[in-house]
């Protein structure tokens, strides 16, 4: 019985640090996402603002 409890302890241990890895890994991801979805959206805005800036030189 005490080497099913101490089994079941180290299962437990085993369990729990695959699982903050997994989260940890996780959240690296979803940090590296977003970074890209905003540098993204920033690169348009660069864009269009440049546009518009070209338009209103060509303008004058």
């Amino acid at each position: 019985m005490q080497n099913a409890r101490a089994l079941d302890e180290r299962l437990r241990k085993i369990i729990r640090e695959v699982s903050d890895s997994t989260g940890q890994e996780i959240k690296r991801d979803l940090i590296k996402e977003l970074a890209s979805v905003v540098n993204e959206n920033q690169t348009k805005e660069i864009y269009s603002f440049l546009e518009s800036f070209n338009r209103a030189l060509k303008k004058l």
